[in-house]
């Protein structure tokens, strides 16, 4: 149960990075122009809630078992 729980922790942080990443690189112009994101305050709020994904990842924790 450990092994699953800690692979969904990883997979929930790894899709922050994404959103984080995504949007860092449309504000900062290396992607001039990206049809996902087509404004600056839309790549705030990527930027926003990717770190806010990776922040609630910390918090997934594995269930106890019932004995």
């Amino acid at each position: 149960m450990l092994k699953i729980h800690s692979t969904n922790r990883y997979i929930i942080f790894i899709f922050g990075i994404t959103l984080m990443i995504t949007g860092l690189g449309r504000l900062s112009g290396f992607f001039e122009y990206d049809s996902v994101i087509p404004k600056q305050s839309v790549a705030l709020l990527y930027i926003s809630m990717g770190v806010s994904v990776m922040f609630i990842s910390y918090f997934v924790k594995p269930k106890k078992e019932k004995s």
